[in-house]
This record gives structure tokens, C-alpha cells and sequence, in this order.
């Protein structure tokens, strides 16, 4: 569902973690038992905020949507970063689009306790705004 502009930064972003110039920035990837590349997730700390992480984004191959592999690798994520503890790790956010293309994504953050928090007109485009989800990590 990505655009191909997107894809170049998220391609670009990869390459400088894999490389270790982006240490605390996370790629996740879970593939099947024959290698192949069913989900993927990107994580890191948002920049200029008090210990507040990003979700880049959760992509979970299309055939294997409803499986429970998002929600497992969400689950992860969050507690990956729980156990790190408040001094480094105390909101979680996400973003996406508005659009319809991305209504089965919304629906899938506010069913796993995330709240709608703001939305920025516009933001992708005409018609497109950004939706910003947020999640407290300590209990």
C-alpha cells in the first residue's frame, strides 16, 4: 500500500541501520518457514521528544492478512520497548493515512488500545491526512 516515493526512504533508512549508523532505529522482519518475507516493522525513537518511540510502519503480507502476525509483531514492538523501561521508553505512536485504503489499518490500532490522537490536514496530499495514534507504554 506504500507509494514508491515512500518506499525510497524506507529503502534508504534500512540500508543506514543495517549499516549501524542508525543504532537505536529497529527493523523487524518475521518470514515463513521457507524464507519468505511475511511481515516487516520499522521502530525508532522520534526525534526531538521526551522518550516517545514511532512505529513507522507494520506491513504484513496481504495473504497473510488476519493470521494475528500484525498483532503479534505489535506486541512485540511494545514489549520490547516496556521492558526497557520508562526512563527510555514512555509513549508509542503511529501514523497513517486517512484514506480508505487505510481504514482496516485504523480499525486494527484503536482494537489494540491505541488512541486516535491528531490528525494533520492535507499531510499526504489532497485529501489525505495524517492520523496519529497514541499509546501510553507504562502500565
Amino acid at each position: 500500500m506504500f507509494a514508491v516515493n515512500e518506499l525510497d526512504g524506507l529503502t534508504d533508512a534500512f540500508i543506514s541501520a543495517v549499516n549501524g549508523e542508525l543504532d537505536s532505529h529497529q527493523w523487524f522482519v518475521v518470514t515463513a518457514q521457507d524464507d519468505e518475507v511475511i511481515a516487516a516493522a520499522y521502530l525508532a525513537p522520534e526525534p526531538f521528544a521526551d522518550r516517545l518511540w514511532n512505529i513507522y510502519f507494520i506491513a504484513v503480507h496481504p495473504s497473510r492478512h488476519g493470521a494475528g502476525i500484525g498483532t503479534a509483531l505489535l506486541a512485540h514492538l511494545e514489549e520490547l520497548l516496556r521492558d526497557r523501561g520508562e526512563a527510555a521508553a514512555r509513549v508509542l505512536i503511529v501514523e497513517t493515512s486517512s484514506t480508505g485504503q487505510y481504514e482496516a489499518t485504523r480499525r486494527f490500532y484503536e482494537a489494540r488500545g491505541f488512541d486516535r490522537e491528531a490528525q494533520i490536514r492535507e499531510f499526504y496530499g489532497p485529501g489525505d491526512h495524517k492520523v496519529v495514534f497514541w499509546k501510553a507504554l507504562a502500565d
